[in-house]
C-alpha cells in the first residue's frame, strides 16, 4: 500500500497531460457553435494555460502530500472541463432571457453544493446513506427545471441539431459539477467523515 503522505514527483504530477486533455477539448468546444471560432479558441487556451499554472502552484505547496495534491489537481481539471462542456449551451442563448435565467440557476446550484461540500463527501463515501438519495432528487429536479426551459427555447426559436448536442454537453457538465465539491474535502476530512458513518 502507498503511504498516507507520498511524495508527487514532477514527472508525476499530470500536468502536461491534464494540459493536453484540456487544449483538445477546448479546442473542439470552441467550434460549437461555428460563431466568434477565433476568440473562443483564444479564450478556451489562455483557460487551458491558467489551469496548467494553478495546478503547478498546487503542485509547488502540496507535493509532498499526494492524497491532497491529486484531490485539488482534480479540482482544477474538472473545472476546466464544467467550463467547456457547458459554455456551447450558453453560447447558443445569448443574449436571450433563457441565458440569464440558466445562468442564475447554474450559479445558485454550483454555490448550493460548495456549501454542502461536507454532505457530498459523505454520499460519496456511503452512496447506499440518504445524503446520497437526496443529491440524486436534486440533481433530477435541477435537470428538469433546466431542460423544461431549454425545451421551450427549442421550440419557440426552431433551433437546430446544435442545441440538442449543447443541452447534452450541459447535463454532462451539471452531472460533473455535482461530485466537484468533494475533490476539496482534505483526506483528514474524509476520514472523519467515513469514520462517523461506522
Amino acid at each position: 500500500m502507498k503511504e498516507e503522505n507520498e511524495w508527487v514527483a514532477f514527472k508525476e504530477n499530470f500536468i502536461f497531460l491534464t494540459l493536453f486533455l484540456h487544449v483538445v477539448i477546448g479546442f473542439f468546444s470552441s467550434f460549437m457553435p461555428e460563431e466568434n471560432v477565433i476568440k473562443w479558441l483564444i479564450i478556451n487556451m489562455s483557460i487551458a494555460i491558467l489551469a496548467a499554472v494553478m495546478n503547478y502552484i498546487i503542485w509547488i505547496y502540496q507535493k509532498h502530500d499526494s492524497k491532497r495534491y491529486f484531490s485539488l489537481h482534480s479540482f482544477v481539471m474538472v473545472i476546466v472541463l464544467i467550463v467547456y462542456l457547458m459554455s456551447p449551451i450558453f453560447k447558443g442563448l445569448y443574449p436571450t432571457l433563457f441565458f440569464w435565467v440558466i445562468l442564475i440557476i447554474t450559479i445558485g446550484f454550483f454555490i448550493f453544493l460548495l456549501g454542502r461540500r461536507d454532505a457530498i463527501t459523505k454520499a460519496l463515501v456511503n452512496p447506499r446513506e440518504m445524503r446520497f438519495k437526496m443529491f440524486l432528487y436534486i440533481f433530477i429536479g435541477i435537470l428538469l427545471i433546466i431542460g423544461g426551459l431549454l425545451w421551450a427555447y427549442m421550440l419557440a426559436f426552431e433551433t437546430g441539431p446544435f442545441m440538442g448536442v449543447a443541452l447534452a454537453l450541459y447535463f454532462i457538465g451539471l452531472l460533473l459539477m455535482l461530485v466537484l465539491p468533494a475533490f476539496l474535502t482534505t483526506p483528514e476530512r474524509a476520514k472523519q467523515l467515513e469514520e462517523m458513518e461506522k
